[in-house]
């Protein structure tokens, strides 16, 4: 249910792809957190709404490649969507041919193998969804300021650890001290096999 549905998909006769998706109103999650003002456990409640839609990806074997909170809009009745699989990748055989060699990605939440041209697997997700959980409870980028440029993201993201949760938004410390900080910054971790395997 947290997933919009397709309806139809294929290639116009001048080549170009095309999705039918169902339409979904609603705000980013981040934006409608914001405009609810709502506590760290309302959420986590939406955040793990969202990990779900995508552990279901991941189980059908389909790996996103571009979750940030703009793929990810609630409705009006709270309810959370998770969008664009136009850039998902499926994880089998002969799938290579799926956009295989372009980038199809948002830097800004993209994981350092993403950045780096490498592998993509469902720990590349993991990454993207731990940006976005560390954006939705402090409301900052995990590394403070912003990166611009391809090359400043990917020397930061392997050269610098994420602040943890607690210090970058001191007026939540209480609630994100511990299993939080514990849990983002494992799902951040630059190297993909330390990362949690699954959403």
């Amino acid at each position: 249910p947290n997933v919009a549905k397709v309806f139809d998909a294929g290639t116009l006769e001048n080549g170009r792809p095309y999705f039918v998706m169902e339409y979904v109103e609603g705000l980013t999650i981040t934006e409608f957190c914001d405009r609810h003002t709502l506590g760290v456990r309302e959420r986590l409640d939406l955040f793990r709404q969202v990990c779900a839609a995508v552990s279901h990806a991941h189980r059908n074997l389909v790996v996103h490649r571009d979750l940030k909170p703009a793929n990810i809009l609630v409705t009006a009745g709270g309810q959370p969507k998770l969008l664009d699989f136009g850039t998902a990748k499926l994880l089998s055989p002969g799938a290579e041919a799926t956009m295989t060699g372009y980038a199809m990605f948002t830097p800004r939440y993209a994981s350092p193998e993403q950045l780096r041209g490498d592998m993509v697997t469902t720990a590349s997700d993991v990454y993207s969804l731990g940006i976005v959980l560390y954006e939705l409870l402090t409301g900052l980028p995990p590394w403070g300021k912003q990166r611009t440029t391809l090359e400043e993201l990917r020397r930061g993201v392997e050269e610098q650890e994420p602040r943890r949760l607690s210090e970058a938004c001191p007026a939540r410390r209480s609630e994100l001290q511990g299993d939080l900080d514990t849990i983002a910054g494992k799902a951040l971790h630059w190297d993909a096999a330390q990362r949690y395997q699954s959403v």
